[in-house]
């Protein structure tokens, strides 16, 4: 369940997607079928929080969160179009963005990217660009995805990035309409200042036919757009697969450097998750202007979310981790070392609904563990009480960052 967000935010917000189609070149496999070293559990202890009822502070759809070198906190609000920045230690520092159309602005930001030039960019959905500010919150421009000539090749919809290690990787949707239909191409993509493809890691393609519409989730969510990640050299990491546990490690530039698999039996999906799924596709079906019939997937996809450390570990969660736990552990990963061998898994203790709340992974080995993030990313994607059974898909935002004391 806490990784369903994803494929809710790509089936409704990104479309059709088919099998990833990436260059065929010899590099190695890295098989494991066992961890060579016994499963660790870590507590998260609380430093500081923000937000929540006792607050002054309030968030609206608070999505997701990076860090900066200095440890500063950037946190990206989607209802208010802004990114709350953090001190260290827990103090609110400034806004930065807002809802608008004039310099500067944006509306319903579905990502953002810390640019080396001590600018945020403000990921915008549609039309797929960057809106960057400075710290006085000053507009530097935009960064417009697919370049100066993205307006002569269809609409493109930004739905995520990050800059890390000189690489600005995003993911996007061109959308090409024609007279019964609209061919529809995905992309993780590295990217230039200039919005220029500088290369392209992995694609989909697929055809929507509005005459006989069906919604496939297996076609509709590419692998590598549910989990990717950066490392801190910049090299990207993606699942090219939906039911099997494979990661690909690409360079900057473009060359498959390996692929990580380990054996792993995908458990079938809870009830809870079939039925948010599908009463996705009943509102969507309702928003539509045609009747459309649809299909969901009897398992989760394999690889639910990447994470890469500072010192080149891979942090994976699975379709099983939030499944069967003991009390109290709120998520399992697998951990890898920088070879690619299965190192150990990772237990995370703490106090939190896997329904409801969520772990952002800060660069700078923080967690933040943030209360009511699932709902929020639900909601964000325009889904939420509808799906969810409430009233309006809110919860209150709280974020607790926490530093890990292993035991």
């Amino acid at each position: 369940m806490r990784f369903v967000w994803r494929s809710i935010f790509v089936l409704l917000g990104l479309g059709l997607g088919g099998s990833a189609a990436v260059a065929a070149e010899q590099a190695p496999v890295i098989v494991s079928t066992k961890p060579d070293f016994p499963r660790q559990t870590w507590q998260l202890e609380e430093l500081w929080r923000v937000g929540g009822e006792n607050d002054e502070h309030i968030f609206g759809l608070m999505i997701d969160a990076r860090c900066d070198e200095e440890g500063n906190i950037y946190l990206l609000d989607q209802q208010l179009s802004q990114v709350t920045m953090v001190s260290p230690e827990g103090h609110y520092l400034m806004e930065l963005g807002g809802e608008g159309d004039g310099p500067g602005e944006c509306r319903m930001p579905q990502t953002f990217a810390l640019f080396p030039d001590g600018t945020v960019g403000l990921g915008q959905r549609f039309p797929g660009r960057f809106i960057k500010v400075n710290l006085k919150n000053e507009p530097m421009g935009n960064v417009d995805i697919g370049g100066e000539n993205s307006a002569q090749t269809g609409y493109t919809m930004l739905t995520s990035g990050r800059y890390r290690g000189g690489t600005l990787l995003v993911s996007s949707l061109r959308q090409m309409p024609d007279e019964t239909g609209q061919s529809r191409h995905s992309h993780l993509q590295r990217i230039s200042d200039t919005g220029d493809v500088l290369a392209d890691f992995a694609n989909a393609s697929a055809y929507l036919d509005f005459g006989k519409p069906h919604f496939s989730e297996r076609e509709m969510v590419a692998p590598f757009i549910a989990a990717h990640s950066l490392g801190p050299d910049g090299k990207v990491y993606l699942a090219d697969r939906r039911d099997e546990y494979s990661i690909q490690v690409w360079s900057a530039t473009g060359r498959l450097e390996k692929s990580i698999t380990r054996s792993f039996q995908s458990p079938k999906r809870p009830q809870r998750t079939t039925d948010r799924l599908n009463a996705l596709f009943e509102e969507q079906d309702r928003a539509l202007p045609f009747d459309i019939t649809w299909d969901v997937e009897p398992h989760d996809q394999v690889i639910g979310e990447i994470i890469v450390t500072s010192d080149n570990k891979l942090v994976v969660a699975n379709s099983s981790s939030t499944l069967d736990l003991p009390e109290n552990i709120f998520v399992r990963y697998d951990v890898f070392d920088a070879s690619g061998k299965w190192h150990h898994e990772l237990d995370i203790q703490c106090e939190a609904d896997p329904d409801q709340d969520g772990l952002i992974w800060l660069d700078d080995s923080r967690i933040l563990l943030v209360k009511g993030l699932q709902m929020a990313r639900l909601t964000a994607s325009g889904n939420g009480g509808s799906v969810d059974g409430q009233e309006d898909g809110t919860e209150v935002i709280e974020i607790i960052c926490c530093r890990v004391v292993e035991m």
